[in-house]
């Protein structure tokens, strides 16, 4: 092989490897602007005991100003589900609220990866 052949097969290298680069650099990119909160989060009672209330959060720069951008109408009895349907959601992470009938809690929530929550025991 020739140094020039030598020369031409490395450049040829080094081009692929600086497409394939920029090809994943862009593709996270491309991947958080696809990514748009759902229009609606299917709830899913798997307690023996019926859940009470439920809330989706969208915090705000203070506690004052979150807004609740889904709730949950009426309880929800054990083995059951239901869509809830959200407000104007902007962003992927969220509080969720919920209270049984024998205790309550809050927690994150990225509805943009799973838009299907489960409350078990």
């Amino acid at each position: 092989m020739s140094p020039r052949q030598a020369l031409a097969g490395l450049l040829a290298f080094g081009y692929a490897l600086l497409l394939c680069g920029e090809t994943l650099a862009a593709a996270p990119k491309r991947e958080k602007a696809a990514q748009k909160p759902p229009l609606s989060v299917t709830l899913e009672n798997k307690r023996r005991v019926a859940l009470q209330s439920f809330e989706i959060v969208m915090s705000g720069p203070t506690p004052a100003t979150e807004k609740i951008v889904g709730k949950l109408d009426k309880p929800l009895p054990a083995g059951d589900s239901v869509s809830v349907r959200l407000d104007k959601p902007k962003g992927c992470l969220f509080e969720a609220r919920w209270k049984f009938e024998d205790a309550d809690d809050a927690g994150p929530v990225d509805l943009c990866n799973d838009a299907h929550i489960v409350l078990v025991d």
